[in-house]
């Protein structure tokens, strides 16, 4: 019973400190936090719009640290306090700009080396506001692009409007390369004036067209309304209807079901009767020649009464031989008079 327990005790710390290491992995992972030893600076800003408490601090695009806190000092400047390893050595000529991350907003910080000291910047320096640069005002360059974008698709307008944004913050692209995707973009939509052209033609046509059966169109308004407003009126006795069917479907999915079985076996019997048929269909064809001529002379006999009048010449007894071969027995039989032969 010890040992039980013992090794119950073990496998249930195992896990324990399983789940804990796990949790504590997923953590750091999701919360980004950061392990290595950090210093702390501050930047002065004139605008820290869309900046915000843990964006990236990146240098050439590689993350060395956070955005830990914004204020405002006494001069009404916006002050940064944010972290970088300690391996990153920043001076005194160490300039800081706020980026566009995407084009929805997100913004980080940049840290660029200008020119100035080479001085080494001391854990809790500040970068003056002389160094510093706020984030560029997209909004109404972007909104200026805006008939532009209307013209493409979703992806045209991500990797255009990403391009511009890399492009006026000096990062990758350059004017030049966006002109041309500009120009490329502008050159499609030239190349389909004529299709465009063909469209406004035929929307001025179809609009002339409605504009000239004004009254037909009125009425055909109306009457969709009248028709909106009878199936409202009448919305419970839809709702019954469709209840009613949904029953009746189940009902005759039910009976489906039950005659499924009778149904095979009276395929199963019809293909055996159709069999025996076609295999005797002599016989078959020979009777449905004959009947007609026998049915006239049942008719005849039939005219004296409800009763039938036979004359016995021969009386046959057929049984079954050897190997289904038929065996004829003669019990009666004369050859004078109606029998004679002709």
């Amino acid at each position: 019973m010890t040992k039980s327990l013992r090794r119950a005790l073990i496998g249930f710390a195992a896990f324990v400190v399983v789940c804990v290491v796990s949790a504590v992995a997923l953590t750091a992972v999701f919360a980004q936090l950061r392990f290595q030893p950090e210093q702390t600076y501050n930047a002065e800003f004139s605008d820290v719009s869309g900046l915000a408490v843990n964006d990236f601090v990146r240098i050439a695009g590689v993350e060395v640290g956070k955005v830990k806190k914004i204020s405002i000092n006494k001069n009404n400047l916006a002050v940064v306090e944010f972290t970088a390893e300690s391996t990153v050595l920043l001076t005194q000529g160490t300039k800081a700009a706020l980026r566009w991350a995407d084009p929805i907003g997100t913004r980080y910080m940049a840290l660029l080396e200008g020119a100035g000291g080479l001085q080494r910047l001391d854990p809790g320096g500040t970068i003056p506001v002389q160094r510093t640069e706020p984030a560029l005002d997209l909004d109404v360059l972007l909104g200026g692009f805006r008939p532009l974008f209307r013209a493409l698709d979703p992806q045209q307008v991500n990797a255009l409007s990403g391009q511009l944004i890399q492009a006026l913050q000096g990062e990758g692209t350059t004017i030049g390369s966006f002109l041309s995707q500009t120009a490329a973009v502008t050159g499609t939509l030239a190349d389909r004036d004529e299709l465009i052209a063909q469209v406004i033609t035929s929307l001025d046509t179809v609009l002339g067209t409605l504009g000239g059966q004004s009254d037909q169109l009125r009425k055909a308004v109306d009457s969709l309304s009248g028709l909106v407003q009878a199936l409202a009126a009448r919305k419970t006795d839809i709702r019954n209807t469709v209840a009613y069917t949904n029953a009746s479907s189940a009902t005759l999915t039910d009976l489906l079901r039950h005659a499924r079985e009778p149904f095979k076996n009276t395929i199963a019997q019809s293909d055996r009767a159709t069999s025996i048929i076609d295999a005797d269909h002599d016989y078959l064809d020979n009777l449905l020649d004959t009947l007609p001529d026998s049915y006239k002379a049942l008719a005849r006999m039939g005219m004296y009464g409800d009763f039938f009048s036979y004359y016995l010449c021969d009386l046959f007894l057929k049984l079954n031989g050897k190997g289904g071969q038929p065996v004829y027995i003669k019990l009666a039989g004369q050859d004078s008079g109606r029998c004679a032969p002709k």
